[in-house]
């Protein structure tokens, strides 16, 4: 009883140090603009703080959408998603091997008509429509149609999203049933000067990314893809993404975390490196640390 009460108060002592730091950003004006929406889904990020744009132009026509089980940043300017976000663990997964795919390709009727891909735009195009926040993530009937949305749909390489992306996918939540909770961010990239459209519409991305972080031993990297039929990835740091794509996908960890990319599995049931000594303290503390240090850059900038 006691070890529990211990527990209960440093869940406790958490939550209140979260409002207090969240009440600190609205009043220092360090809150992003889409807030507001986007704290109606905000399980859906570490520590409720959702990616930030370090490329300024990223945000033009930018739209955030929160869906059942995940919630998006979507462009109008390239008209798909520039990221998803997810928190997976292992009672979602184990509901989400319960339920059947069912295809229900749709557009999103939250956005204005002429900031929507269509479906007409895909057809013939040669490209997937590929998932962000994948279908198989989605734990009831509910989530998976959200994740049909083509808000959430990107033109991806045949080959890359059939095989190179379904490992990465599978690995995922490989980890998630190691390690027991998860949180992921999924995204695009435009590196080339020139971009291909569909239908002159919808921009073809460079790359695919896929973030990933661990609470359990405080660990982050991603896996980074040219969006091609090559089938070659690369795995690295949350701060070579951000150099790579203007997109800081979880701004609210250590430097240190971020700076290091963990050595992730390429495929389910691949081991991977463990930290040469555990955390002595308690995860709160080290999330408490993570977002002083990040409170302190963001008064700096």
């Amino acid at each position: 009883m006691m070890i529990k009460r211990r527990v209960m108060g440093c869940d406790s002592l958490k939550s209140s140090m979260i409002t207090l730091v969240i009440a600190i950003m609205i009043m220092l004006g360090i809150v992003p603009a889409q807030a507001d929406d986007l704290t109606q889904c905000s399980e859906s990020f570490y520590g409720g703080v959702y990616p930030e744009f370090t490329n300024t132009k990223l945000s033009k026509d930018t739209q955030s959408l929160c869906f059942d089980g995940f919630a998006v940043m979507y462009s109008a300017v390239s008209r798909t998603p520039l990221w998803s976000a997810e928190y997976l663990t292992r009672q979602r997964l184990q509901q989400a091997k319960e339920i059947d795919r069912e295809d229900s390709f749709h557009e999103e009727s939250r956005l204005p008509d002429s900031d929507r891909a269509k479906l007409s735009d895909y057809s013939g195009s040669g490209y997937d429509r590929g998932h962000l926040a994948p279908n198989a993530d989605m734990a009831n009937r509910s989530q998976q149609y959200d994740s049909f949305s083509l808000a959430n749909i990107a033109p991806q390489s045949p080959r890359n999203n059939r095989y190179i992306w379904r490992n990465i996918e599978s690995a995922t939540r490989y980890l998630t049933q190691q390690y027991g909770e998860v949180y992921t961010v999924t995204g695009v990239a435009f590196t080339n000067k020139k971009t291909t459209q569909l239908a002159g519409h919808v921009l073809v991305p460079s790359h695919f990314f896929k973030a990933v972080y661990i609470p359990a031993i405080n660990q982050a990297g991603v896996y980074y893809a040219p969006n091609d039929e090559s089938e070659r990835i690369d795995v690295i740091s949350v701060d070579e993404l951000a150099a790579q794509t203007g997109i800081d996908v979880l701004p609210i960890l250590d430097r240190q975390t971020k700076a290091q990319a963990m050595a992730l599995p390429l495929q389910s049931g691949d081991d991977i490196e463990q930290p040469a000594k555990p955390n002595e303290e308690p995860t709160w503390v080290l999330f408490l640390w993570a977002i002083i240090d990040w409170l302190m850059v963001q008064l700096q900038a």
